[in-house]
């Protein structure tokens, strides 16, 4: 996986999970939200952005194992 995108998919994991705590514990949308859709949609968030943090962090070690794994091919060789 490109650094780029490693690090892309950690900060929208983290962006998206601090923006649930936003929406769950904050007043910013109190007036334009119903309490019941800020809350569901704070848990949705929050789920969603601990997802792409933990989805990340598996296809880097799983990254890192498979190259370790060449690399022990090929000095094996």
């Amino acid at each position: 996986m490109n650094n780029i995108l490693k690090y892309f998919g950690l900060g929208a994991g983290i962006v998206f999970f601090i923006l649930g705590f936003v929406v769950l514990f904050s007043n910013i949308l109190a007036d334009h939200l119903p309490a019941q859709f800020k809350v569901m949609m704070g848990i949705v968030l929050i789920m969603y952005g601990l997802y792409r943090i933990i989805s990340t962090l598996t296809r880097i070690k799983m990254e890192k194992r498979d190259a370790d794994k060449e690399n022990d091919k090929i000095i094996q060789s």
